[in-house]
């Protein structure tokens, strides 16, 4: 199953500035596409069907690659190195799939399917999930309000690389029609980061609607967003 979405993807630097989420996500209808986010320690090469189509994705970049539609080999590399990993991939016309280069429990290279399509969101309400995928970031302190609570209030604890299944299913809160605000930072262990949290995102949501945040690696050190 497939999320259809577009491929717009929205980055939010942690320069001390509010990051501001769009509040719509576009409508997808034409080609195929396959999303890799590359939530590995180092680049990876990202091969279809026998042929190199990203060449040395940066850790913590997100790269977009068109596909026809129907059945694929996926192959995840290690860029440089003969360490990958392979599966089947299906597209489909009109649809997004987003896949996360992971690292595994003994440092090789894995993938995890990142689309949801198994959390309905009801109408008057909104959903929101963040996803630990920065390698180097060590445990982070992952803080919310949300619209119908406005009290700063932990993600969840401890908040550790893939701290989710090996799925990635983490799971959705959710909440009113309204803004959702995330704040990230990685000491001290409780709200009283809030106030000076370095990556800040705001989530205006709709009735319905839902977002992922994922939490990356950025060059040059520290931790981005990207909102899915």
């Amino acid at each position: 199953m497939r999320i259809i979405v577009c491929a717009l993807v929205l980055s939010l630097a942690a320069c001390g500035s509010d990051a501001v989420a769009p509040v719509d996500p576009c409508c997808a209808s034409g080609a195929p596409a396959i999303r890799i986010v590359n939530a590995f320690a180092s680049p990876v090469d990202v091969i279809v069907d026998g042929q190199v189509r990203i060449a040395a994705l940066p850790a913590g970049i997100i790269d977009t690659l068109s596909a026809d539609a129907g059945s694929h080999v996926l192959e995840l590399r290690q860029t440089g190195a003969a360490v990958s990993v392979s599966g089947p991939v299906t597209t489909t016309s009109g649809a997004l799939t987003t896949i996360a280069v992971v690292r595994a429990s003994n440092g090789s290279v894995a993938s995890a399917m990142l689309d949801d399509t198994n959390s309905i969101v009801p109408s008057g309400a909104t959903k929101v999930r963040v996803l630990h995928l920065a390698t180097t970031a060590g445990t982070l302190q992952v803080f919310r309000t949300q619209p119908d609570f406005q009290t700063p209030i932990a993600w969840q604890f401890p908040f550790t690389y893939q701290a989710q299944p090996t799925s990635l299913s983490a799971p959705f809160y959710q909440s009113t029609v309204g803004t959702w605000e995330v704040r990230v930072w990685q000491s001290p262990a409780d709200a009283s980061g809030w106030v000076n949290a370095p990556l800040r995102i705001l989530v205006p949501l709709e009735s319905g609607q839902k977002r992922t945040i994922l939490l990356l690696d950025k060059p040059g050190g520290g931790v981005r967003a990207e909102l899915l």
